[in-house]
């Protein structure tokens, strides 16, 4: 494809409706007494910098700054002369009217900056999508950059505002107008959920269903909005629509005195009405002040149907459905409501913003997620069952204590018939516990039999808890797909998970069990019955988890010989040796793509060779937001965010040996490094590179290091799959890896690949084992990368980006026997 390079000219329609934009925004502007930071005239545009060779001129058609993007060029732009440092600690943000007037679709960017080191990113930047001859207004709200919590920026101290596009790929105009501070202090002030202040008394509702936020025209300005939805007043209802889609979009409630003293009530509600053609994911958060890294907040959602009226909860201490941040009601600091990956037409109408319930119903609400934990995470429960293990008296207590989460039950011939409601994402049913929770210690596990009366297949889920912070996952979860018209017992055994080492789950501190199905597409239906701890402590296996949370603490030395021979004694050759010595990827051994096209499905990331780069001894992949193709060709698919791949496939393969990796791992939230092998039968074989590449006929996929960063340091997956990615997929695998911290930052994660075993080491340190004849016997080539989407959360830290998974070596050794 080519593209001309014609200098764009705004057409008179688009300028016409460019004025009718500035006309509106003036009186905005005017009525909230916002006086413009920068107005462009003939006289004054000469004094603006710019940068990447962009160019600005005076429209004198529009009074607007004309601004004109080289092709080709990464991020040309300029910077705003407005006057030296400017107080704007009075308001929420800056922001900008912006026209395209080019032929393609721009993302431009608006950054204000705080005096300070570059290398300390002291600003706040936030991004629009614009289509040809379209119109928009571009925010910076003060505290945040793009959509997320970002730099503490001091709004009293504002030393530049700079402008820029992403990555033209034609020469590129549009109009700009009106630079100029929005909002009031307190709107930023609540979305950065500083820590409130001791001596500022919260507002608090006089009782349960008085809103916390009536939406009028008047107040329209001090709501604080994220990737840009469109805000109106219809009737009694805020009306959200989200013309460009986008990945989270949303807003921030204004809540008076900057906090909310929510003590008694069991949680928070919205009443939302989906206004579009699509159905909606909607999300409701309630924040505490604090470390956003720690995500003090609560969230619960709601799928809505295109006409259909929902109440979204928020139930204090839970989120989506588990138990979460121990959230403390007295000192709400923001109240977030936000759309997961909107289509463009979509818009919901919201009321009735209010609390509800009781503080003693929170953890009994039909919406609570799960039943109350035990008083303390440290105390042993005190009631245990009976020899038999029965954990239920349906004849005696019928449904008292059942908890419901999108489900509700009823009892039929002695035994629970629960249905799970369609459009949900887990519905569950939770049984009752005894207070404190159950001592189980005497046994294995927990079982249960679940008929399905339906006429198709339902995989079912069982999930125990021990009492603990949300994102440790202190529970085990086990499954099984139930057959039409079938009876299966659901058993799980404390410490394992599909038979894989998992959560050290303390049997003495049960304090929740549930039974969940995964977003059913139809109401469904199962019988519950004989619901009994089971088994003796020795099935539990304990032995197979090597490693317990506290291992995260436990600082490291890694031995001298690491790197130099495997952990185990042989007659060891060393047949692959990257030390990524000189400037460039090593080609004869590495390919900087998949061997498909790409990109991947169900990720947000694309890989470009770009990404990679190979300086001191260490290869460094980038990951950064950076909208473009798949291997930059215009061909492939897009994505958001860039990375970088290393992969060996048809150079480099090898059956059986130790291979090992010394890597530092990204720390931004949202990514997903790995270093893994994939099945290759070589070339020899004559086959395909899709049947040469199939984890069937004896062959797996093999993951060696897999870290969401979300987790925070010290904490990895290892995992298997076979037998494809369809129907008959079959996986085992443990997130539940725990290991300590280095010197320096770098770990070195190993595998060990024997006939019938896999054994996974972390500095040396045997971590896991797996022994089964179904271990692969087919050769496999080895890849290195970050991924962001799929597994890891969406919810990407922009802030801390660009971020690196670099390598410092990989290295593989065979027995010489087998060479």
């Amino acid at each position: 494809m080519t593209f001309s390079m014609i200098r764009p000219t705004p057409s008179p329609l688009l300028r016409s409706a460019f004025v009718a934009l500035v006309l509106a925004t003036t009186f905005a502007v005017a009525r909230a007494a916002e006086t413009p930071l920068y107005t462009a005239t003939a006289d004054n545009f000469a004094a603006i910098q710019t940068e990447k060779n962009a160019s600005v001129s005076f429209d004198a058609a529009t009074g607007a700054l004309r601004v004109v993007f080289p092709a080709g060029s990464d991020y040309p732009g300029f910077d705003f002369p407005i006057g030296g440092m400017r107080d704007l600690s009075g308001h929420a943000g800056i922001q900008l009217d912006i026209a395209n007037t080019s032929q393609e679709r721009l993302n431009i960017n608006l950054r204000a900056d705080n005096p300070g080191d570059w290398r300390k990113s002291p600003w706040n930047t936030n991004n629009i999508w614009i289509a040809p001859g379209e119109s928009k207004t571009l925010k910076v709200t003060f505290g945040q950059s793009y959509g997320n919590p970002g730099y503490a920026l001091d709004p009293s101290r504002v030393s530049n505002v700079k402008l820029f596009a992403a990555n033209p790929k034609t020469e590129a105009a549009i109009l700009v107008r009106n630079l100029r501070p929005f909002g009031t202090a307190p709107a930023a002030t609540a979305a950065s959920a500083p820590a409130a202040s001791t001596g500022e008394p919260a507002s608090k509702p006089a009782a349960a269903g008085t809103p916390v936020f009536k939406p009028t025209a008047d107040n329209l300005a001090s709501i604080r909005t994220e990737k840009n939805p469109v805000l109106s007043v219809e009737g009694d209802a805020l009306k959200v629509a989200f013309p460009n889609g986008g990945d989270y979009p949303g807003l921030d409630f204004p809540l008076a005195g900057g906090r909310l003293d929510l003590t008694g009530f069991a949680g928070i509600q919205a009443e939302v009405t989906n206004a579009g053609q699509s159905r909606l994911q909607v999300n409701l958060r309630a924040d505490n002040p604090g470390d956003w890294r720690q995500s003090p907040w609560n969230t619960g959602d709601a799928w809505i149907s295109p006409g259909e009226t929902k109440t979204v909860k928020v139930v204090f201490g839970k989120s989506y459905g588990n138990p979460g941040y121990a959230l403390d009601s007295s000192r709400i600091s923001n109240l977030k409501l936000f759309v997961s990956r909107p289509k463009a037409d979509a818009a919901i109408l919201v009321r009735n913003i209010v609390p509800f319930g009781t503080a003693s119903a929170a953890t009994a609400s039909s919406d609570a997620a799960a039943p109350a934990p035990a008083a303390s995470a440290g105390q042993d429960a005190t009631f245990s069952p009976s020899i038999g293990g029965e954990l239920l008296d349906l004849s005696k207590n019928k449904l008292a204590g059942f908890n419901y989460s999108e489900s509700s039950a009823l009892l039929e011939d002695g035994a629970i018939k629960v249905t799970f409601q369609a459009g949900s994402n887990y519905p569950n049913i939770q049984f009752p516990m005894p207070k404190g929770g159950w001592d189980l210690s005497a046994f294995g596990g927990v079982t249960v039999d679940v008929t399905n009366p339906n006429d198709r297949k339902v995989t079912v889920f069982m999930r125990v808890d021990n009492p603990g912070h949300w994102k440790t996952e202190p529970w085990n979860t086990e499954q099984i797909t139930v057959g039409a018209h079938e009876t299966k017992a659901l058993s799980l055994t404390f410490g394992q998970q599909n038979g894989a080492p998992a959560f050290p789950l303390n049997p003495k501190r049960i304090i929740a069990i549930q039974v969940f199905i995964v977003r059913p597409k139809a109401d469904t239906t199962l019988i519950l019955s004989d619901l009994k701890a089971h088994g003796s402590p020795a099935a539990a296996k304990d032995g197979v988890a090597l490693t317990s949370p506290a291992d995260r603490d436990v600082p490291v030395t890694p031995p001298a010989w690491l790197g130099e021979r495997p952990p185990v004694d042989g007659d060891w050759v060393r047949t692959l040796d990257e030390n990524f010595d000189g400037d460039r990827l090593n080609d004869k051994l590495w390919t900087p793509r998949f061997p498909w096209d790409g990109p991947q499905p169900g990720q947000l990331v694309r890989y470009v060779p770009e990404n990679l780069s190979v300086a001191d001894g260490v290869l460094s992949i980038k990951t950064e937001k950076k909208f473009g193709h798949e291997n930059n060709d215009p061909k492939l698919g897009t994505r958001d965010y860039a990375s970088g791949l290393v992969q060996s496939y048809d150079k480099w393969t090898q059956l059986y040996g130790y291979f090992e990796a010394r890597v530092k791992l990204p720390t931004a939230r949202g990514l997903w490094p790995a270093f893994w092998m994939m099945p290759d039968r070589r070339a020899a074989s004559g086959l395909n590179q899709w049947q040469r590449r199939d984890t069937g006929n004896g062959a797996m996929e093999i993951d060696i290091l897999e870290h969401l960063t979300e987790w925070g340091p010290g904490r990895n997956n290892v995992a298997l799959h076979w037998d494809g990615y369809g129907a008959d997929h079959k996986a085992w695998g443990t997130s539940h890896v725990y290991f300590g911290p280095t010197p320096d930052g770098w770990h070195n994660f190993g595998l060990l690949w024997e006939p019938g075993k896999l054994t996974w080491y972390i500095d040396g340190k045997k971590v896991v084992e797996y022994a089964d004849e179904r271990v692969s016997n087919v050769p496999a080539y080895l890849k290195l990368n970050t991924q962001v989407g799929g597994w890891a959360t969406k919810n990407v830290d922009l802030s801390k980006l660009p971020d690196f998974f670099q390598v410092d070596y990989v290295r593989a050794w065979q027995l010489k026997s087998r060479l």
